[in-house]
């Protein structure tokens, strides 16, 4: 149902690729676009018509609204996004049927409202979803004719228009509702990227979504929102400079990442390694008020970790006193990818994603040098 109403809200590419199924529609095969309201199929109570899904919209800013520190907020706004896209960041093209959930290798799995919560890999998710959540009370008071699937990444597109510039970023068009939930996924957080390498990033996004460098770069832009916690995963900081910022989807993710002197940050548990900027090389302590931070699957976009991974990002920044704003690595830049490397295209994708360099700058030393960082 639902294929009616004005042309722009008609189901299109109804033979979507691997990669729109994953994102769009992968737990089923009936999945459509919002139709117009006059249009909705009133048979079909999971139907998502245009006011439908924007007044989910309007519900998530109230409960944004409602929340009174940028921190708690940030956290929301991030812990959405990571929802949905951990929901369906366990898809695998290469798989045939959906399963039971019994953890069969040969489902493919993707977006079906499931996820497994006793894994690290999902850790502080529970604070976002759970039955006392403000989240979930709306599902349950508002929207529980729609499946789980179609409500988080609802509510994720929710989160994108309302935190980009002038609520311009609308997903709408690319909505698509007929998801099937399931309530047993055993083996889909091990399909979910760690944060050790880009070999994971390639592992997940590329080989087994069937997507490409650039939309994994994409993908990863939405660290522009929240933050990591100690107590959830071990990383702490936002990938911006602060939690105010952390509530703005847009391309400030790119320009810290190309733009600030990042090192490695060390841990007493090499899965919590990361990098920061500024004086807080030590991620088991307290550190600083605000502390920043990339995990290794962000850095590793622009710059070579298999080539040299205990360096600072950017050794040609100093400070009005003359210091480096390495806080370690002042001599050991690290290296970016060249022209005949496999992730060229991922560091060609974080310029293109960060805007066109001014000319007659090069374009790597023009996107790195548009913006001064304290």
């Amino acid at each position: 149902g639902g294929r009616g109403g004005a042309s722009r809200h008609q189901a299109r590419r109804p033979n979507a690729s691997a990669a729109e199924q994953a994102i769009f529609s992968s737990a089923t095969s009936n999945a459509v676009v919002p139709p117009s309201p006059q249009n909705k199929n009133i048979d079909n109570p999971g139907c998502i018509d245009t006011s439908l899904y924007y007044e989910i919209d309007s519900d998530i800013a109230s409960i944004a609204l409602s929340i009174s520190n940028d921190i708690d907020r940030s956290h929301f706004y991030g812990g959405v996004l990571r929802l949905a896209a951990h929901d369906f960041m366990d898809y695998d093209q290469f798989s045939s049927a959906r399963g039971d959930g019994n953890g069969d290798d040969d489902d493919p799995m993707g977006s079906d409202g499931c996820l497994d919560w006793t894994s690290l890999s999902n850790a502080g998710l529970s604070s976002i979803w759970n039955e006392h959540s403000q989240l979930h009370r709306l599902y349950d008071d508002k929207y529980r004719m729609l499946s789980r699937a179609d409500f988080w990444i609802a509510a994720a597109n929710a989160v994108t228009r309302r935190t980009s510039a002038n609520m311009g970023l609308d997903l709408i068009d690319t909505f698509y509702w007929g998801r099937v939930d399931r309530e047993e996924c055993l083996g889909s957080a091990e399909r979910l990227p760690t944060t050790e390498s880009c070999r994971e990033v390639e592992g997940v996004f590329l080989e087994r979504m069937g997507l490409e460098w650039r939309d994994a770069v994409a993908l990863l832009g939405a660290h522009t929102l929240g933050r990591g916690h100690k107590e959830f995963s071990g990383h702490r900081g936002t990938w911006v400079p602060n939690d105010k910022l952390a509530q703005v989807f847009d391309k400030r993710y790119y320009q810290e990442l190309v733009g600030r002197s990042w090192v490695p940050r060390t841990s007493s548990d090499p899965l919590k390694e990361d990098w920061t900027t500024g004086s807080d090389p030590d991620n088991d302590g307290n550190g600083i008020q605000n502390p920043k931070m990339m995990l290794h699957t962000d850095i590793c976009l622009f710059y070579d970790l298999d080539a040299n991974s205990n360096c600072c990002t950017r050794t040609d920044l100093f400070r009005t006193d003359g210091e480096s704003h390495c806080p370690t690595q002042k001599d050991n830049q690290c290296i970016t990818y060249g022209g005949d490397h496999p992730r060229w295209e991922a560091s060609e994708a974080v310029i293109e994603y960060l805007g066109a360099p001014r000319s007659p700058i090069p374009p790597r030393r023009g996107a790195m040098s548009e913006r001064q960082y304290p």
